[in-house]
């Protein structure tokens, strides 16, 4: 079987029509569970319906933060190319009717919408495009102290992918300064942080071990 090429993010609607989700997957999208992929999958059909109805700011700000949901459990699916095409032909387009908006504290806009970008990149292992997307995005601009953590979490990540450990430390030191309880509590950090130990360099060991003791990780 051969698999599709990988596409380019584009902001134009791609021919065909995008794939449905297998999976889902949290973080981004607060008030969903990991595992509820049926009620994800049914929430996301009846709010269509009503966002066919209801040509509402609001309606469409719900779909939108849906439609990202799908993006998340198709990279997570490994099928990245399905939700790059999810993302070109529903997300963006949503995103540039709402503008920024935190409908039922979705928090979707254009800059949420691009955060969901390097998660699947991250998601699919391409630190360099991951990374290059994030070069675009403002995340100050967030009204969410979370949505700004998962976006630097998932660029140290990028960075982590390339053994880029100091610029990793960088993003770990500046997370810890936003929100140490977020920090010390995420599985991702705290994996960070244990693979940082042990790479890290003598010139700044004593930075990582002493953030590694903040945690209590060591």
């Amino acid at each position: 079987m051969v698999r599709p090429r990988r596409q380019r993010w584009r902001t134009h609607r791609p021919r065909g029509r995008p794939r449905r989700a297998a999976r889902t997957g949290g973080g981004l999208l607060p008030g969903w569970c990991p595992g509820d992929w049926t009620g994800r999958a049914v929430a996301l059909a009846r709010t269509r319906l009503v966002c066919g109805t209801l040509a509402t700011p609001a309606a469409t700000a719900l779909r939108g933060a849906l439609e990202l949901v799908a993006v998340v459990a198709e990279a997570r699916a490994r099928q990245p190319w399905a939700a790059r095409e999810r993302f070109a032909a529903a997300a963006v387009p949503l995103a540039r009717q709402t503008g920024e908006s935190n409908v039922h504290w979705t928090v979707f806009g254009p800059t949420n919408v691009m955060l969901h970008a390097v998660n699947v990149e991250m998601t699919d292992g391409d630190a360099a495009e991951g990374l290059r997307l994030a070069d675009r995005i403002d995340a100050t601009r967030m009204p969410s102290r979370e949505r700004q953590f998962t976006f630097g979490l998932e660029v140290a990540r990028c960075y982590d992918l390339r053994r880029d450990d100091a610029a990793v430390l960088v993003h770990l030191l500046e997370l810890e300064q936003l929100a140490p309880e977020d920090l010390q509590h995420s599985p991702l950090g705290r994996e960070l942080v244990t693979s940082l130990l042990g790479r890290a360099r003598p010139t700044y060991r004593p930075q990582a071990t002493g953030l590694a003791q903040r945690l209590q990780l060591l």
